[in-house]
């Protein structure tokens, strides 16, 4: 997922400096499509519904005397048929598309996560679409028995919590393809040599898969531990360094009790680094001032180009912090969103920090 945040960044900064954001207050539109929801399988969809209804808020909100100018009437007059036109022309794809325009020129961005239809005018609104895109996470995890191992993808996603589980496309793999008579025929030591053999071809396999798929982020191993054991010691050594942990799960093992363990695991190991970001971050300050923890110095850092990454809490405490995440974006600075336990330890420094490329003292 890495990379597709990336490429979001990066086609927003474009589209950002190119129209002026400063100048030229722009719409954001979240468009909740998902077909998976019941309520958008309707003739008249909910997301439809939802459409109309923020695009009237907008424009109750609109300043009255900026109605009055005939360009501004006519500007959002339309506004809902003008979304409408271009999802028509540009056929969303995924669970929910984020528009954003200044009424002319468009940049449109499919998502693989159901957000919420809304509408917001202004400076870009980007706190919901970076926030849901930094916690959808892709899992893999395999599970082994003495016959074969199979691997199953899972799919995590903010706000919703849904956890959703698949077969992945690589299916099973056969960890005894000499069947049970030929090893008990066999001799101890050819016997051995065949489950090495077997070890070694089924993480050629797992290697390939997790190579070959650059959104699964973290895989689980689970089964039979002592295979799994095995396998683990035989991967290539950068696939090694995303298992995250061998857990006691069985092989037989259903999509709800799969995406409940992964669920468990991704949390506790999702809080755990997240404190241990909020420490690093004071200690850097103290020791050597490579951070700044409050909004005023991180503000500062990002108009000296100091930045190489802002660190948010979620949910934020303050709208200033719009501007903060477009300025990161146009600097090209990693962002990094704490919730929970580190959220609340950050908030205490004002919600917000960076990492410097130098010390600002």
């Amino acid at each position: 997922m890495k990379k597709e945040i990336q490429d979001v960044l990066d086609a927003l900064r474009t589209f950002i400096i190119e129209h002026q954001y400063e100048d030229t207050s722009m719409l954001t539109a979240y468009v909740g499509f998902d077909t998976t929801a019941q309520d958008n399988q309707r003739e008249r969809p909910a997301w439809l519904i939802e459409l109309k209804n923020e695009s009237k808020l907008i424009e109750e909100q609109l300043d009255s005397e900026a109605l009055k100018r005939l360009d501004t009437q006519n500007k959002w007059k339309n506004t809902e048929e003008m979304i409408m036109s271009h999802l028509e022309t540009n056929k969303p794809e995924g669970r929910s598309t984020v528009i954003f325009t200044d009424h002319q020129d468009f940049l449109t961005l499919n998502l693989p996560i159901p957000l919420q239809t809304k509408l917001y005018y202004g400076a870009p609104q980007l706190k919901p679409l970076l926030f849901s895109l930094d916690h959808y996470k892709k899992f893999a995890v395999v599970l082994f028995s003495e016959e074969e191992a199979k691997i199953h993808e899972v799919f995590l996603t903010v706000p919703s919590e849904e956890a959703r589980v698949q077969t992945g496309p690589l299916g099973g793999i056969s960890l005894r393809p000499g069947g049970q008579t030929a090893r008990t025929q066999a001799s101890k030591r050819r016997d051995l040599e065949t489950e090495r053999q077997v070890v070694k071809v089924a993480a050629e396999e797992i290697n390939k898969y997790l190579q070959s798929d650059f959104k699964i982020e973290h895989f689980v191993f689970g089964g039979n531990l002592k295979i799994a054991h095995a396998v683990k010691n035989a991967l290539h050594p950068s696939i090694n360094a995303s298992l995250i942990t061998i857990q006691p799960m069985s092989f037989d093992s259903t999509n709800n009790e799969i995406a409940k363990n992964v669920k468990d695991i991704a949390e506790s190991r999702e809080t755990e680094h997240d404190l241990a970001l909020v420490d690093e971050l004071v200690s850097r300050r103290h020791a050597c001032g490579t951070a700044v923890l409050e909004p005023q110095g991180v503000r500062l850092a990002l108009e000296q180009g100091q930045v190489s990454k802002v660190v948010f809490s979620v949910p934020f405490e303050c709208e200033n912090f719009d501007k903060l995440v477009i300025k990161c974006i146009l600097n090209n600075c990693d962002i990094e969103f704490l919730h929970g336990k580190a959220a609340a330890k950050l908030n205490e420094f004002g919600g917000v920090a960076a990492v410097l490329y130098y010390s600002g003292k």
